[in-house]
């Protein structure tokens, strides 16, 4: 996490870039911050920004913000959520969590053939946490940058079309019922950014609910970087003869879950919870500033209609099973 002399000026544009996008956001809530701060970034990191200069710092800050970003969410959930949501919301949330993940991996390996690291990186992203999710499992599964990228690019976008589309279909899809409309935002819609800007399009009452089964999701990022640890060093040993050496569990997980206890049963002060709650939302922007300027044009080409396609079917499907389990739960 050093930061060295040649990382500077790359840190620096990835930051102003981040806190342009955060201002945008405001003039175009239909993308959110996150989702202007990856398209800027892969427009100039493909043009103006593309110079060697700045890659050192721009691949820091993809990369180690995030992380502290990750732990700090532990700040902004408690277990008392848990309790708010009850057991046919806590039973939605992990049946949706489960078959989305299931049904990514098969998609990922029987329909598009994608790499078995890169349709993790695609489940952690779509069930939990967008970004996040996938910046937690990628260390802990061995992914490459470019798995990572791709992933977190695809993952975005889809979020962007639910955002646009969930407001519209979702109450003919649920009813106006504002608990339902929360289960199905908060259940399925990716990054915590993306949740909010979707259910505020619906109404106020609805940002609370889908806030709160997001929440469960997040209390959960632990749970699934575990399961996709175990696999991936499941298939290594099935592939070497080396046994592998243990759960890899990254740093920010294992603070995210010891902040999360101490939110818990700690009454905080209101200025350091929602301090770690900005600071992480912002770090979660310059997440995906830093992703757009180190995503180039060629690995885009590479991932192709494919990885775009990937994503939207996964979407649709989210929306499938989170209607009928809202319709057979609630």
């Amino acid at each position: 996490m050093k930061i060295k002399s040649n990382m500077i000026s790359g840190i620096i544009v990835t930051l102003i870039l981040s806190i342009i996008s955060k201002f945008l956001a405001h003039f175009l809530p239909f993308l959110g911050a996150e989702g202007i701060a990856m398209l800027l970034g892969i427009l100039l990191g493909n043009t103006l920004l593309k110079q060697q200069l700045f890659a050192p710092g721009m691949r820091w800050a993809e990369k180690y913000p995030i992380e502290i970003g990750i732990a700090l969410m532990g700040l902004t959930v408690t277990l008392r959520t848990i309790e708010q949501l009850k057991l046919h919301g806590i039973l939605f949330i992990l049946l949706q969590m489960t078959l989305t993940i299931v049904v990514v991996l098969w998609l990922g390996g029987r329909i598009f053939k994608v790499s078995r690291k890169s349709a993790m990186l695609m489940g952690a992203g779509n069930a939990v946490c967008g970004s996040s999710a996938i910046a937690s499992v990628s260390p802990a599964i061995g992914a490459t940058d470019d798995q990572r990228r791709t992933a977190v690019a695809t993952v975005s976008i889809t979020g962007v079309v639910l955002l646009l589309l969930l407001p519209v279909v979702g109450p003919y899809l649920v009813g106006h019922n504002n608990i339902l409309l929360g289960a199905l935002v908060g259940g399925v819609v990716q990054s915590v950014g993306q949740v909010v800007g979707t259910a505020a399009l619906i109404n106020p009452t609805v940002v609370t609910y889908a806030t709160l089964f997001k929440m469960l999701r997040i209390i959960l990022l632990t749970v699934v970087v575990i399961i996709f640890s175990r696999m991936s060093q499941k298939q290594q040993a099935n592939t070497t003869t080396i046994s592998p050496k243990g759960i890899k569990i990254p740093w920010f997980i294992i603070a995210f879950v010891l902040l999360l206890i101490v939110n818990s049963f700690i009454a905080l002060p209101h200025t350091v919870t929602s301090g770690a709650k900005d600071i992480s939302s912002f770090f979660g922007i310059v997440n995906l500033a830093g992703i757009g300027l180190n995503l180039k044009i060629n690995t885009i080409k590479k991932a192709g209609g494919k990885f775009l396609a990937y994503g939207l079917v996964t979407g649709l499907i989210q929306v499938i099973l989170a209607v009928i389990l809202i319709r057979i739960l609630f």
